[in-house]
């Protein structure tokens, strides 16, 4: 295997983790939204996982995006097209959106007591996994249209 076509498929896979990640606690959040107990044990334990996991995917998705930048440059004799240049810009721009919207996550996924106790305000832990639910849920969705439109770059 090449190596633009590693790079290639690591830069993939980073997006599809980092949305899959943020879609599986959306949904798991939606079956669990019954259960206020288990709705905030789960949101204390799994948050912080998946925004470990999504900061390191946010720190490799620009690596391996500028190494392909590189091999798409080469074989376009270093002249990209207008097309090109204007899908990559709007997935820096998605891009720069879920790492704000995956600052915002990290910021409520900190835990206001340990996973076992339900805190006394249970309304503002409430709030707090649903503020989880939105954010994740940006994410799923500007990651499902970079995606679309890496998929789509990969034509031109």
């Amino acid at each position: 295997m090449a190596l633009s076509t590693a790079i290639l498929w690591v830069h993939a896979l980073c997006g599809v983790i980092w949305v899959a990640a943020c879609a599986s606690f959306v949904l798991a959040a939606m079956a669990l939204s019954a259960e206020p107990a288990e709705w905030h044990a789960f949101a204390a334990r799994s948050a912080p996982r998946i925004n470990r996991l999504c900061a390191v995917i946010a720190c490799l998705i620009p690596l391996t995006g500028i190494g392909n930048l590189v091999f798409a440059g080469r074989a376009h004799n270093h002249l990209l097209p207008a097309a090109f240049v204007g899908i990559l810009s709007a997935k820096i721009g998605l891009f720069a959106a879920m790492v704000i919207a995956l600052g915002a996550a990290w910021k409520a996924g900190t835990p206001a007591g340990s996973a076992d106790v339900i805190p006394a305000g249970i309304d503002a832990e409430a709030a707090r996994v649903r503020q989880l639910m939105r954010l994740y849920g940006i994410i799923v969705v500007f990651g499902a249209v970079a995606l679309g439109l890496g998929l789509w770059l990969s034509g031109t």
